[in-house]
Order: C-alpha cells, then sequence, then structure tokens
C-alpha cells in the first residue's frame, strides 16, 4: 500500500511539473514580448540552458511566389550546448512572433524554420519564411525555440525584430514594404 501511495504521489507531481513545461509564451494582445516566465520559478542560467544572440544577414527579400518574406539570420550560440532542428529530445527551431506597434505579441507562432546544428561558440545560418498576409502591419520578433520547452528569451536571449512590413502603395499594389515605404527586394530564385 505505502508502495502505491508514492507511485500515485510521483505520478501527480510529474504531471504538475509537465504542465508546466509548455513551449508557447502567453498569447493574446495582453502578451509583451521578453515578459518575465510565468511561472514562479526564476530563469536558469547560461550554464543550463541554450542561449544565443541573433544578427540579421542581408535584408528581409519577397520570395519568389510572393507569398512569404524570407529573413535570414546568423545564430551565435553563446550557451553551453549544441543545438538545432534535430537536437534530442526536443529540437531547436527558429521561430517567429507578430507583434503589433506596442512591442506585443499578437501572434505567436507566425512561423518556424530550420536552424542548424550549432555547437558552443559557433555561428551558423538560418532563413525563415514569413507569410506576408499575417505581417502587414506587424513587426516580427524571431528567436529560437527548444519544441515543448520554452522560447529563448526566456534564458536571456534577446529577440531580433524586423519590420514593420506594411503593403505598398497604389503604385506597387500587391508588394510588401519596409517601414519606410520602401518594396523589399525580390529573392534570388532557389537552385536546384
Amino acid at each position: 500500500m505505502h508502495t502505491r501511495t508514492i507511485s500515485i504521489t510521483f505520478s501527480i507531481l510529474t504531471a504538475a511539473v509537465l504542465a508546466g513545461c509548455g513551449s508557447s509564451q502567453p498569447t493574446g494582445p495582453t502578451a509583451a514580448l521578453g515578459s518575465a516566465p510565468t511561472s514562479a520559478a526564476a530563469p536558469a542560467s547560461r550554464s543550463n540552458h541554450f542561449h544565443a544572440t541573433l544578427t540579421l544577414d542581408g535584408q528581409p527579400e519577397m520570395d519568389a511566389d510572393g507569398n512569404n518574406i524570407r529573413v535570414t539570420v546568423d545564430v551565435t550560440n553563446d550557451g553551453a550546448g549544441t543545438f538545432g532542428s534535430t537536437t534530442e529530445p526536443n529540437n531547436v527551431n527558429l521561430g517567429a512572433h507578430a507583434l503589433d506597434t506596442e512591442g506585443k505579441v499578437v501572434i505567436n507562432d507566425l512561423a518556424r524554420g530550420h536552424l542548424p546544428q550549432i555547437a558552443p561558440g559557433a555561428t551558423g545560418k538560418a532563413s525563415i519564411l514569413l507569410p506576408a498576409h499575417a505581417t502587414l502591419g506587424h513587426s516580427v520578433a524571431l528567436l529560437p525555440v527548444r519544441e515543448n520547452v520554452g522560447w529563448f528569451d526566456t534564458w536571456g536571449t534577446k529577440p531580433l525584430v524586423v519590420g514593420p512590413f506594411q503593403a505598398c502603395s497604389d503604385a506597387t499594389a500587391g508588394k510588401v514594404c519596409d517601414a519606410s515605404g520602401k518594396p523589399l527586394p525580390m529573392a534570388a530564385p532557389a537552385h536546384s
């Protein structure tokens, strides 16, 4: 009977801990980017979790199909462990949030992009396709996300913010423009 009680107690505690480990940040208009984690636990140090620095590589471009904005970034791993899209048990991808004019998350899981495996101290290049229709009127915050665990800003990584993006004037109807009204360049066609 004592063993059964311990087993049930352990199962309940395990379920409670796993329930607090969702991969998403708070959503909705009140969720601010970079806000403190919602759990009572303090963020862990870099030695216990992944950490990265992101820098823009070039400028955002319209993909050849005109439906997506391609953003390429350099991701430097300044944490303690190797990460990337094939990291086990929880892969790490490049993720995107759409932000309103006040910097609040309005679309939590806007897009995902593949990350190469990046060792501590190394830099890898990654691209992400942002759906143009969902980015109009918004800026976009790019961050690595450890699937089913958390976004890297939970552990101190600063998001890379691009945009805001807007529909161009009538002269360039159907195009996406940057904040200054200049149309985004078209990406070069991919070579097979």
